[in-house]
């Protein structure tokens, strides 16, 4: 028996029965739209830390290989500077210098003086001169051995005088000022 009040029953329930699959169905499409949401951050995040990650290995690859080329580089530079209480390191060495290349000189150093240049640690300047006999031949040898110390060092001048009959070229008086940088 159909009658009406069956009918609006049976479409009522049938009714229910589709609004209830469509409010499940927008409940699970809207479960799911967050959760794609969610792991798509989630990528995006990792993808910008494996980015990062890989650039600071790169610098910190850099580094490492910048580290390698200084080495012990900066204990020579600290050594470079010698104690200005103490030269005696420095005299050997430009005696040294003397005796590879045969020759006698006579040098003379001044009173330390504060340097003007700044940098972390104070440096002072010791002023001095040195006198030899050589030829031109032996005093460019003895330049480029003076250039190879392990100590900062200025040539300000030098003079080369001769009274050979070959001038300068035989044996003359070299002559020159430099300053030594101590710390």
């Amino acid at each position: 028996m159909f009658t009406t009040k069956n009918l609006l029953i049976l479409i009522g329930r049938n009714m229910l029965i589709a609004l209830a699959a469509i409010t499940i169905s927008l409940a699970v499409v809207f479960f799911l739209s967050k959760e794609i949401s969610r792991v798509s951050d989630s990528v995006l995040l990792n993808h910008h830390l494996q980015t990062e990650l890989s650039k600071r290995t790169g610098l910190l690859e850099v580094l490492k290989h910048d580290a390698q080329i200084i080495g012990t580089n900066d204990v020579k530079i600290a050594d470079a500077y010698a104690p200005s209480d103490n030269i005696l390191g420095f005299i050997n060495t430009l005696d040294t210098l003397a005796t590879k290349n045969i020759l006698t000189q006579v040098y003379h150093f001044e009173t330390p003086m504060p340097s003007d240049v700044s940098t972390t640690f104070p440096i002072s300047t010791i002023a001095y001169t040195n006198n030899f006999e050589a030829s031109v031949g032996t005093f460019s040898n003895y330049l480029k051995n003076f250039n190879k110390l392990p100590y900062f060092t200025k040539i300000e001048g030098f003079s080369i005088s001769s009274q050979d009959k070959q001038g300068w070229l035989e044996a003359g008086v070299v002559s020159y000022k430099a300053i030594l940088y101590t710390k």
